[in-house]
């Protein structure tokens, strides 16, 4: 999150203003946002049953997901509804919550190491993207290049997850 970068780079300067300014300049620079493949594809068969955790703000969040043209799931928990960030299990613990389900009947679709040990230490199965880490740097039960790689369908108790056929 913004604030903790900020606490870290101006331990002694005026955190309020600097994060302030940090979060004015982040939700108005929204323009060439697009959805990483096979991510609209995958929010979408998950509907209900899926969830968003991030570490931007509400309206950062909603800014970027309004430019990628994604509709947000139900539940969309960011760093505005909890205490500890990532690596905190708190924000897969709180989505799960939300759910309605077991920490331990999730799946986590993350694409940094710290998303990786949240998701784990919330006792979630992790599946990694690589759009911003290398694969060594990604501790997950399975890494893929990308969401067009997964195959994500609703049934009965809730989402069953596959690889597509091909090659990665």
């Amino acid at each position: 999150p913004a604030a903790a970068i900020v606490a870290q780079v101006l331990p002694d300067g005026d955190q309020d203003s600097a994060l302030a300014r940090i979060v004015e300049l982040e939700e108005a620079d929204t323009g060439g946002v697009t959805a990483l493949p096979g991510a609209r594809e995958a929010l979408a068969a998950v509907g209900a049953r899926g969830a968003i955790a991030t570490s931007a703000t509400r309206n950062l969040a909603t800014a970027r997901l309004q430019e990628a043209r994604l509709r947000p799931p139900a539940v969309l928990v960011t760093v505005d509804d909890i205490t500890h960030g990532k690596p905190h299990p708190e924000p897969y613990l709180l989505a799960a919550s939300r759910l309605g389900v077991d920490p331990r009947e999730c799946l986590v679709v993350e694409d940094a190491p710290s998303g990786i040990a949240s998701a784990r230490t919330a006792g979630c199965a992790t599946l990694a993207v690589l759009s911003t880490t290398s694969e060594e740097q990604l501790a997950a039960d399975l890494v893929v290049p990308d969401l067009s790689y997964v195959c994500f369908s609703v049934i009965a108790d809730g989402v069953r997850v596959g690889l597509r056929q091909g090659d990665f």
